[in-house]
């Protein structure tokens, strides 16, 4: 008869549970879904996933991929891929994820991963679904995805929360989109969370061993961290708040330092109407000119460029990051504008940038053609010395048509 039971309650549980979690699945018999045929988009990533015992089916044999994937079943299948350690807390964080609910433990170590979180009114809403932006949140911050693209979507703003991780989908390739949007609000499917899983365990799989920095992370760090200050300090000039409010919040992305001696003289004159960024906004540029030394584990040192954009002068930009309790904050930073000492691009290098631009605005078929140089005359923006530099004139052949493009070797000004 406890036979009888045990067998019970094991199919109620089965049925149950969307996202099956397997501590021993033999992967020779793993047969493929009903429902998901080998010509279905994403048969592959749930195979992927199902072979290796982190999601099963319903008993019928199905795999139900255009179900909606919960906010519970997210964690359970994040925590059995990452090897999460027990959680040091033995207190419920959640108000409706208490001690006895059967996916606390995968809860709670996401939580203290830093890696979920849950609303302003202490609850995880375990049974609510995710949304797109939600997804990318977690597998950036579970997979230590890189941000080396700005302004991937249309639908995902500078001043969008999740901003940051949805650019570092798109960066390491785990989401591209639809047609330059993001979706941001539409809720995952089943499928859709396996293929973006299995796309993020990939590009973590092919990363080099060990924890030696990389250029995409130096290049994520550029990126992420000032923008992370910048949109601290916006939101604290739109809500009219003193610098004293907003200095723990600035603890988080830089040293002691910088926040009591630099960002605060930038905030005192920042114009609440016009706000103009105080640290520079890296696009294409470090695929010409960025340089990274690691003199120790926690100091990094990156040498780069911005380009003009129209509006602010380029510049020359000197960044040092310093690890503190295991996390990567800004310790210094220089900007010298462009000027008797400008970048003096090479042909080869300018064509590298406008190829990037066109790309980055979704042309698929991009030649670039170099035509001539003309020399053209400015004057350095702090001395005020002019100065004589190449201007670079080039086709640039896609689908749509061909253009004509001068860039300015000088600054990266492109026309």
């Amino acid at each position: 008869m406890k036979g009888i039971c045990r067998v019970v309650v094991g199919t109620l549980l089965f049925v149950m549970l969307s996202f099956t979690i397997f501590t021993g699945v033999n992967q020779a018999a793993v047969k493929s879904f009903k429902d998901v045929p080998t010509t279905h988009s994403n048969y592959k990533a749930i195979q992927y996933m199902a072979e290796r015992g982190y999601i099963g089916g319903y008993p019928d044999g199905n795999f139900r991929p255009q179900e909606l994937i919960s906010r519970k079943h997210v964690a359970a299948l994040l925590d059995k891929v990452l090897k999460l350690p027990q959680p040091t807390s033995t207190k419920a964080k959640f108000y409706d994820v208490p001690k006895n609910h059967p996916y606390y433990s995968s809860i709670m170590k996401l939580s203290e991963a830093g890696i979920v979180s849950g609303g302003p009114d202490g609850r995880f809403n375990p049974d609510a679904p995710v949304t797109r932006i939600q997804m990318a949140k977690v597998l950036d911050l579970a997979f230590d995805l890189h941000m080396t693209t700005q302004n991937a979507f249309y639908d995902v703003y500078p001043d969008h929360w999740g901003y940051v991780h949805a650019n570092a989908l798109y960066s390491s390739g785990v989401a591209k989109g639809y047609q330059g949007e993001f979706l941001p609000n539409e809720s995952v499917t089943r499928a859709h969370y396996a293929e973006f899983l299995y796309r993020a365990m990939l590009v973590r799989d092919a990363r080099p061993a060990g924890n030696a920095m990389t250029k995409g992370k130096a290049w994520d760090l550029s990126n992420r961290i000032p923008y992370l200050i910048e949109q601290t300090m916006r939101k604290g000039q739109t809500n009219g708040q003193p610098y004293a409010d907003i200095k723990m919040e600035l603890s988080k992305y830089a040293t002691k330092d910088v926040v009591d001696n630099t960002l605060v003289n930038y905030y005192a004159k920042a114009c609440m109407e016009c706000y103009n960024q105080a640290l520079p906004v890296l696009r294409m540029e470090p695929l010409v000119r960025f340089n990274f030394t690691q003199p120790d584990a926690n100091t990094l040192h990156v040498k780069t460029i911005e380009f003009q954009n129209g509006i602010s002068t380029g510049g020359f930009v000197d960044y040092t990051f310093k690890k503190q309790n295991s996390h990567w904050k800004l310790a210094s930073f220089t900007y010298t504008p462009a000027g008797t000492k400008n970048f003096e691009f090479t042909v080869d290098e300018a064509k590298k940038v406008i190829e990037a631009e066109y790309k980055s605005y979704n042309y698929k078929e991009v030649v670039i053609k170099y035509v001539t140089k003309t020399q053209q005359i400015e004057l350095d923006p702090v001395t005020d010395a002019p100065y004589t530099f190449d201007q670079y004139v080039f086709n640039a052949e896609t689908e749509y048509g061909r253009y004509k493009v001068h860039f300015n070797a000088s600054d990266g000004l492109m026309q």
